[in-house]
């Protein structure tokens, strides 16, 4: 009796394996074929936003047909279809959300997004000639724009500049300047950038001028301008200004980052 009972418990725990159909394993696997052509053909086409779209719905397609009949899940228990199917809810959530984000996000994918051209125009008459008022302006500047690194005096202590190798600048001294004590060169210098200082072209040309007057005030009588200078520079002495230009602005952590990597001394 005990044996029998035995007998009934084994049966009802033993698995009856379900074998496909060729005919069926044929027609499953050539709507795989046809899905997979499908997807290489439409991505050869632009579709715009409905790319992504289009994509998902043809990959959940061909998973439903492995699962449904490759992986025999049709078959199986209820629950474990409830789990499956529930896969598909939150696969559709993410859909949903993803494609939301794609249609009303605008236009991001641009190679440089932090780059964007602004026109300025010189409010001094010949900032490259030094002037008490363009030298009064560049202090103002200069302690936005450079005391952190090069220290409140321009002797290269700034807080900022402790962690930098090399150290920045000393403006007091006259030696070791790379680029030169002129005034088109320290202009250069702030528009293009020297080693491990990253280029302040984002800054108005009137700032830059007003700049290189006023840390060339710091140490001893700047050299002067040539006229190559200035053709270097692109701008004609004989006018009153610099005319307008466009120049570049990149985000404040861009600037840190550049200035943190080991160069040689930089102006």
């Amino acid at each position: 009796m005990k044996g029998a009972n035995m007998e009934k418990k084994t049966e009802s725990h033993q698995h009856h394996h379900y074998i496909l159909p060729t005919s069926t394993a044929c027609a499953v696997g050539g709507a795989l074929l046809v899905l997979t052509f499908i997807t290489v053909w439409v991505a050869g086409i632009d579709l715009g936003k409905i790319n992504f779209l289009v994509a998902m719905i043809v990959a959940t397609i061909k998973a439903s047909l492995v699962g449904m009949w490759f992986m025999n899940l049709r078959k199986d228990r209820r629950e474990n279809a409830v789990i499956f199917l529930t896969s598909f809810l939150f696969l559709a959530i993410f859909i949903a959300l993803t494609v939301t984000d794609l249609f009303y996000r605008g236009d991001v994918y641009v190679k440089e997004p932090w780059v964007a051209s602004v026109q300025s125009k010189s409010r001094f008459k010949k900032p490259w000639v030094s002037t008490p008022e363009l030298v009064s302006y560049g202090k103002t500047q200069f302690n936005i724009q450079c005391a952190m690194c090069h220290g409140a005096g321009g002797k290269g202590d700034g807080p900022a500049g402790v962690a930098l190798k090399p150290s920045p600048r000393n403006f007091t001294q006259a030696d070791g300047w790379k680029a030169g004590r002129k005034p088109t060169r320290v202009f250069k210098t702030l528009t293009e950038g020297l080693g491990g200082m990253p280029a302040f072209g984002s800054l108005p040309s009137d700032d830059r001028w007003a700049l290189a007057q006023y840390v060339l005030s710091l140490g001893p009588v700047a050299d002067q301008d040539a006229a190559a200078d200035f053709a270097a520079i692109k701008v004609d002495p004989n006018k009153e200004s610099a005319g307008e230009e466009a120049v570049t602005s990149i985000p404040v952590d861009v600037a840190i980052e550049r200035m943190a990597v080991p160069e040689e001394k930089t102006n």
